[in-house]
């Protein structure tokens, strides 16, 4: 069923990949920082209709935290996210000059390009979970900055060892355009994330232990960002 939030995610989701496509395909040296602001500036915009997840790896994390978002939710945001990065990968490949997937670096092990992707969505999500759904910061004005800025430093940090995924949409969205090309490292990334996202709400739980399971009060997407 299309509602409102899964538009929302479908279309955050496209521009977010479509901003990796053609910023990789264009050579930009800019490119972490495209990234970063696209997705501090499109959390900010759907945060109070969706509450901006975009990624299956948070998406995860906030329905395991609890009190946020159903099981079925969490499917129907998958389901938008997917599509949604599968859009924007094939409108960034029409436009720019070629295609790219996400891929190791040259010089790294399977090993370390798995432990880069749990590590910088673990990051990721806990910075999420505890910006965005923690009600001793609820109303905060700086929780896209911080969720961007996250995506900024990993794509600088480990980016050049494992492809700075961070999120199954991204890829499978640039896997699926690109005609299925890489698509078992896409598999091995999306996995690697899913762990991230529940290493996170674990230790959610074991430094915030009132918050989690917590329903938030207030009208749902608009006081509360992350809000289901």
């Amino acid at each position: 069923m299309t509602t409102p939030k899964n538009s929302m995610e479908l279309v955050g989701t496209a521009v977010l990949v479509f901003t990796i496509q053609t910023s990789i395909c264009n050579g930009s040296s800019l490119t972490p920082l495209a990234i970063g602001t696209i997705l501090m500036s499109i959390v900010f915009a759907g945060g109070p209709i969706s509450g901006a997840h975009y990624n299956p790896a948070v998406s995860f994390a906030v329905t395991l935290r609890g009190g946020e978002l159903t099981w079925a939710e969490m499917t129907s945001y998958w389901i938008a996210q997917i599509i949604g990065g599968f859009i924007g990968a094939l409108i960034g490949g029409f436009i720019s000059p070629t295609s790219v997937v996400v891929s190791m670096g040259s010089d790294a092990t399977m090993a370390q390009a798995i432990v880069s992707e749990v590590m910088y969505t673990f990051v990721l999500c806990l910075v999420v979970l505890c910006v965005a759904t923690n009600s001793k910061v609820e109303n905060n004005h700086y929780y896209g900055l911080a969720i961007g800025l996250v995506v900024l430093a990993g794509a600088i940090t480990v980016g050049p060892i494992s492809g700075g995924a961070f999120n199954p949409a991204v890829a499978f969205g640039l896997s699926v355009a690109g005609g299925f090309a890489n698509f078992g490292y896409s598999v091995v990334v999306s996995v690697a994330n899913l762990v991230g996202g529940a290493v996170a709400a674990v230790l959610f739980r074991v430094v915030l232990p009132e918050e989690f399971g917590l329903a938030r009060g207030g009208t749902v997407g608009e006081t509360t960002p992350f809000n289901a």
